[in-house]
C-alpha cells in the first residue's frame, strides 16, 4: 500500500510522553500521513511504590517468580516518572492542532474518590473526550476500587465520554501476568455490562505480554461477543491482525467491527506510526475491507459519539 492509501487513517493509541518536544509529536504525526491522531494522559505516581501495602505487594509477587524485587521496584519508578502524562498537556495539544488531534485524559482510581472526582472534573473542563485508565501502572486493583470505578463510569455516562482501558501485561516488572491481573479484561464485565450506553475501549485487546503473546485474548474477545459497547485495539499487539492464527479467531469470534488500529508511538521500540500502520495495511490475512474497518471507518464510527 502506498502512501496514499494511508492517509486517511486513525491511529487511536499515542502518548505524547512530557519528553518529548511538541513539534516532534506534530511530525510523527504528518510523516505517518494519518488523518487524526488519539492522544492519551496517563495519570500515574511513582510514590504509591514507596507505600508499604504496595510496595510488599509488588516486591513479594517478583521474589516468588523469581525475580529481585529492590531492583524491579526501582526500575518501575523510572517507568512511571516517564509515562507520567498530565491532562493539561494532552489538552494543550488538541487545542494548538485541532485537526489532528483527539484527547482523552486519565485518572487515577487507586488515588480515593475526591481525588477521582477533581480529576474527572478537570478532564471535563479540558474538554477532553473520553477517560483512560491503566491498571497495571496506576497501581489498583479493580475488586478494591469498585466504588471509584462505578463514579468513572456514572460519570461517562452522564458526559457522554468514551473509556480506553488498557488490558494485558506492561513493559518491567508488569511483563510478570501476576503483577498484571488487575489488567484482565473479565474482571471489568460488571461495570461493563452495567453501563452499556458508555463506549470502552479495550487497548491493546487484552493481549500484550511478551511472554505469552495474546495472553488474555479470549477473554476480550468474550465481552466484545456480549456487549455492544466494547471495542479493541490493537495497539502495540498489531501481530492480531497479521499473523494467521489470531487473525482467524477474530473474525471467527466477532469480527473486526470494532477493532481498532493504534501504533503505540512512541513507547514500541524502534517502530514509528507509519511502520506500525504499514504491518496492518500489508496484513495477508485481512481483507481489504477488514483493513480500511480497522485502520480508519471503526475509528470514525466511534468518535462519532463523543466529538
Amino acid at each position: 500500500m502506498g502512501k496514499k492509501a494511508l492517509s486517511w487513517a486513525i491511529d487511536f493509541h499515542v502518548h505524547p510522553l512530557p519528553l518529548l518536544p511538541d513539534q516532534l509529536i506534530v511530525d510523527e504525526v504528518e510523516a505517518s500521513g494519518v488523518e487524526k491522531c488519539v492522544l492519551l494522559a496517563v495519570d500515574v505516581d511513582y510514590k504509591m511504590l514507596d507505600e508499604p501495602r504496595i510496595s510488599q505487594h509488588v516486591a513479594s509477587t517478583l521474589f516468588e517468580a523469581g525475580s529481585w524485587g529492590l531492583y524491579e521496584l526501582e526500575h518501575a519508578k523510572v517507568l512511571l516518572q516517564l509515562a507520567r502524562t498530565p491532562n493539561e498537556r494532552v489538552a494543550k495539544l488538541v487545542e494548538e492542532h485541532p485537526d489532528i488531534f483527539v484527547g482523552i485524559g486519565s485518572v487515577n482510581p487507586a488515588k480515593g474518590m475526591e481525588y477521582v472526582m477533581r480529576g474527572l472534573e478537570e478532564i471535563r473542563a479540558l474538554g477532553l473526550v473520553g477517560v483512560k485508565l491503566l491498571p497495571t501502572l496506576q497501581l489498583f486493583e479493580p475488586w478494591e476500587r469498585r466504588e471509584e470505578l462505578k463514579a468513572i463510569f456514572d460519570f461517562c455516562s452522564k458526559h457522554g465520554l468514551l473509556l480506553v482501558l488498557h488490558t494485558g501485561c506492561d513493559p518491567g516488572p508488569w511483563e510478570l501476568p501476576a503483577l498484571s491481573d488487575c489488567a484482565r479484561p473479565e474482571h471489568y464485565r460488571p461495570f461493563i455490562e452495567a453501563y452499556p450506553e458508555v463506549p470502552v475501549v479495550l487497548a491493546h485487546a487484552g493481549s500484550y505480554s511478551i511472554r505469552r503473546p495474546g495472553i488474555w485474548l479470549d477473554e476480550a474477545l468474550d465481552l466484545v461477543s456480549s456487549n455492544d459497547n466494547v471495542w479493541l485495539d490493537i495497539a502495540a499487539v498489531t501481530y492480531l491482525a497479521v499473523e494467521e492464527k489470531f487473525a482467524r479467531k477474530i473474525r471467527d469470534r466477532v469480527g473486526f467491527d470494532r477493532v481498532l488500529f493504534g501504533s503505540d508511538w512512541p513507547t514500541v521500540f524502534k517502530t514509528t506510526v507509519s511502520e506500525a500502520l504499514g504491518r496492518l495495511m500489508t496484513s495477508k490475512p485481512l481483507t481489504e475491507q477488514e483493513k480500511e474497518a480497522v485502520a480508519r471507518e471503526n475509528a470514525r464510527e466511534l468518535l462519532k459519539a463523543v466529538l
